[in-house]
């Protein structure tokens, strides 16, 4: 849904306009090419199994990709379960931010990577991010909307982002970061 953003899209709001959202738009899973665009609470700053998440943040979603790993879970190739929402390598814009980030502010516009990664274990100090060994209990890899962890994926209006820090790219010139953003 947001793949190729609009300029209107991409227009400036007021800080009172990010804050008062409660709703998320996304694209959810509900079985073998059956994908919707559902209506679903605003995302919290915490991890899947609910526990809080001051490391994290709220990101605005400015663009997304549909991946070819997208169509193999759209075909059934890939199994993920239902009401997972879609997307992974997304752009957007930080809109809230918990209370132990310290490089990211709101307004920040930020590249969200496939996988999720802590930036604390061993093997993220050693540049294996995408063998994580904190973020999914199940097996040491984590993902955005890829049944790996249950980290909603990007497909939406707004996401949770955890280890913000580590995990986000943040672009040094905003004004031109969305200048280019369409143009991709």
């Amino acid at each position: 849904i947001l793949a190729s953003a609009p300029k209107s899209f991409l227009k400036e709001e007021s800080s009172e306009e990010k804050i008062m959202a409660d709703k998320n738009r996304a694209v959810v899973f509900h079985g073998v090419k059956d994908m919707r665009v559902d209506t679903l609470d605003f995302p919290k700053l915490e991890m899947p199994n609910g526990k809080k998440a001051p490391h994290g943040v709220i990101v605005k979603l400015i663009a997304t990709n549909i991946c070819g790993s997208d169509l193999h879970i759209y075909r059934g190739s890939f199994p993920v379960p239902e009401g997972m929402v879609m997307g992974h390598e997304m752009t957007g814009e930080v809109v809230e931010v918990g209370s132990d980030v310290e490089f990211l502010k709101p307004g920040d516009i930020v590249s969200v990577p496939f996988n999720v990664a802590c930036g604390r274990c061993r093997n993220c100090r050693n540049g294996r991010t995408e063998v994580c060994e904190t973020t999914n209990p199940e097996v040491s890899c984590a993902a955005y909307g890829f049944n790996l962890g249950g980290f909603a994926g990007g497909q939406a209006e707004y996401m949770f982002v955890p280890y913000a820090d580590f995990q986000l790219l943040r672009f040094p010139d905003r004004d031109q970061a969305m200048e280019k953003i369409p143009e991709i």
